[in-house]
């Protein structure tokens, strides 16, 4: 099965926005402790 490129985009957008937001929680709950 043939991906196109945008495909790959939005993957890579959603990892990155997911990563990010864990992150995010992770400095939250380690700030907060």
């Amino acid at each position: 099965m043939q991906l196109k490129p945008v495909s790959y985009a939005m993957i890579a957008v959603f990892a990155c926005g997911l990563v990010m937001t864990v992150v995010g929680s992770m400095n939250v709950l380690l700030g907060g402790m």
